[in-house]
């Protein structure tokens, strides 16, 4: 097989792609696993909000304003909990102001846009956040070489 044809970082012998190294796929299935751990119990409350508000007949914007104030730093602090760091925590408390607050002011949401739209928008902002907070799935760049001794440049002497 020409290796002009091999996909970067392919075995030339066998063309087949590289496989990861243990040490970062242990590193991705655990940040995989707190990633789904935090999540499922917030999309299961999302969920249950959404259907209670929606049962309770809720509709005014006092009680809309309570459910999105409450909510808010509910999942603020269980990100905090679940161990992500402290811009994961912000970025989950500052998306419902950030993203709803125009469309408040403009008069396009109602109060069940509000009960609706708050805690989605803190939940995907949690989960953006999250996966940009994780180290394990950096992509791997070039690492730099240390120079053997053997291969180190004599250091010029200083002339004494």
């Amino acid at each position: 097989m020409p290796t002009s044809t091999l996909a970067p970082g392919s075995d030339p012998g066998t063309g087949a792609p590289p496989v990861p190294a243990a040490g970062a796929s242990a590193a991705v299935r655990t940040f995989l696993l707190r990633y789904v751990a935090t999540l499922v119990p917030l999309l299961t409350a999302l969920t249950a909000l959404d259907l209670g508000w929606e049962l309770l007949g809720g509709g005014s914007w006092p009680a809309a304003a309570a459910v999105v104030t409450g909510w808010t730093p509910a999942v603020a602090a269980w990100v905090r909990r679940c161990g992500w760091p402290a811009g994961v925590v912000l970025a989950a408390g500052a998306a419902p102001a950030a993203v709803l607050a125009p469309p408040a002011a403009l008069g396009w949401l109602s109060p069940t846009g509000l009960v609706l739209w708050g805690p989605v928008s803190t939940v995907l902002a949690g989960a953006l956040a999250m996966a940009g907070s994780s180290p394990a799935l950096a992509p791997a760049g070039p690492r730099p070489v240390e120079p053997s001794p053997s291969t180190r440049p004599p250091r010029p002497r200083s002339p004494r």
